[in-house]
């Protein structure tokens, strides 16, 4: 993972370098730096991959990698990757803190979107561009990099797919090569919405940046007023809210359009449509709070593509949705809360989950009156079993957890905050987001709280990501017994 990530470093630096800027970014490339982060990581990972093979051959036990293992496996990789991604913004100008450089870099990883910068027209081509592509291959994962690349171990690949992501591993026949498919997928988006942007007016650089944050529904930009300046149109918020929703949909339900069966497309994926719908009944219900004359914070284009933004955890912003009044502030914070669809690159608990808890909040209720009555919750068309409602409910209730306790710690940490603006950030991390309310809604709130709040928000970040658990278990004692 931490080599892949290295190669993935020397490709960014290589893609800022050669694409064109025009007047804006046009800074030098700090080569001492990239080389201490480019030494750095290529050194620790050929260290860990050759200490691993001479353990490997003098070991008896078997190649087989285990269920603790792989749980393991994502939780430490993430949390080293997340160092590695934090190296260039340590050791290259603008050479900022380590823990500014470890928010940044967790914040890519994990697609939040949430950044320490303040003038980002100011920033090295390099460094933005290696913002967005961390998002980018943070957007389906490095371990399903990984596993597209180097792994041949089917089993163990869908262990480390499952606990990194929300994709079900009933939905994958053959791991390696959907996974294949799905990053072919990924990057045919990517081009598509690279060259729109280009056609709109964007420079190569600005529109490859903005491709690669907005498929991996991430909201990394290169423009300190994000979506809202004069450089955006009312035709190119359009073309990024196509892809903000196309990268939060399940990108198994594209795979089945292009089997052409259609039979499956409701049955199996009727998240998609629950997701879909409610994008249209939030921005429905917020153009007509706005035409009534509620809220002037937005025209209609912004209020729906801020809609889209924030239910695909993208984190662009084309207006202040603090001044969106009561009913707009809850809508956002719901929406930060569900997030898109699971297999998706969008955060939040995802849409199935809440499909699931509803249904099962119904059955329940049922159950009440009619004690004997076998009434088994279906989701896309197939029973659920009871581990999928265990984890329903580890989940949601880390997800509370989580979110009180967050919120609690953040007041006492920064007392200076409100308590919206303390639950909104919070969320916002959870959900992988990145924009926040109120007092932390403004271009240098990140970069002024202190460092263990940096910690605590990167922490909350990872947490959100790999869905709690996988990161939650490197803490359990149970999970490094020797049986």
């Amino acid at each position: 993972m931490v080599l892949l990530l290295g190669i993935a470093m020397g490709f960014s630096v290589s893609l800022s370098a050669i694409i064109p800027a025009g007047d804006l970014h046009e800074t030098g490339l700090d080569l001492g730096g990239w080389a201490i982060s480019l030494g750095i990581t290529l050194v620790a990972g050929t260290s860990m991959l050759v200490a691993g093979r001479v353990i490997g051959r003098r070991s008896k036990r078997p190649l087989a990698m285990r269920r603790r293992e792989a749980m393991a496996l994502v939780g430490a990789g993430w949390f080293a990757c997340s160092w590695v991604a934090a190296l260039p913004y340590f050791f290259c100008d603008p050479h900022v803190p380590l823990d500014f450089a470890f928010f940044e870099g967790v914040s890519g990883l994990t697609t939040t979107g949430a950044t320490i910068f303040v003038d980002l027209e100011r920033l090295p081509k390099s460094i933005l561009m290696w913002r967005s592509f961390t998002q980018w291959v943070g957007g389906m994962g490095i371990l399903a990099m990984f596993v597209v690349v180097l792994s041949g171990m089917t089993a163990s690949s869908r262990t480390l797919i499952g606990a990194e992501s929300s994709l079900s591993n009933s939905d994958i026949a053959s791991l390696r090569q959907t996974m294949r498919r799905l990053w072919a997928l990924y990057l045919g988006f990517t081009l598509i919405c690279g060259l729109g942007l280009w056609g709109m007016g964007l420079t190569p650089f600005q529109a490859v940046n903005h491709a690669l944050t907005v498929v991996s529904t991430g909201g990394f930009g290169t423009e300190n007023s994000s979506i809202a300046g004069d450089l955006f149109g009312a035709g190119s918020k359009i073309w990024l809210m196509i892809f903000m929703v196309l990268g939060a949909i399940s990108f198994p339900f594209y795979l089945t359009v292009m089997k052409r069966k259609w039979g499956d497309l409701w049955k199996k994926f009727e998240e998609v449509y629950w997701f879909l719908g409610l994008m249209v009944i939030a921005s429905a219900v917020l153009l007509i709070h706005h035409f009534t004359g509620n809220f002037d914070g937005a025209g209609p284009v912004d209020i729906v593509f801020n809609v889209v933004s924030v239910v695909t955890s993208t984190g662009y912003v084309s207006s202040d949705l603090s001044q969106w009044g009561r009913l707009g502030i809850g809508m956002v914070i719901l929406l930060m809360m569900v997030g898109g669809c699971s297999g998706s690159t969008a955060g939040g608990l995802k849409m199935s989950r809440i499909i699931f808890w509803l249904r099962f909040l119904k059955s329940g209720l049922h159950r009440t009156f009619r004690p004997k009555v076998v009434d088994p919750i279906k989701l896309n068309g197939r029973k659920v079993s009871e581990a999928s409602v265990e984890q329903l409910f580890l989940v949601i209730s880390l997800f509370g957890f989580f979110a009180i306790t967050g919120t609690f710690a953040l007041q006492l940490l920064e007392p200076q905050l409100s308590l919206l603006g303390s639950m909104s950030v919070i969320v916002s991390c959870l959900g992988n987001f990145g924009p926040a309310l109120a007092d932390m809604g403004g271009g240098q709130s990140f970069a002024e709280v202190g460092t263990t709040t940096k910690i605590m928000f990167s922490i909350l970040m990872i947490l959100g990501r790999l869905e709690y658990v996988a990161f939650l278990v490197l803490f359990s004692r149970q999970l490094w017994k020797r049986y």
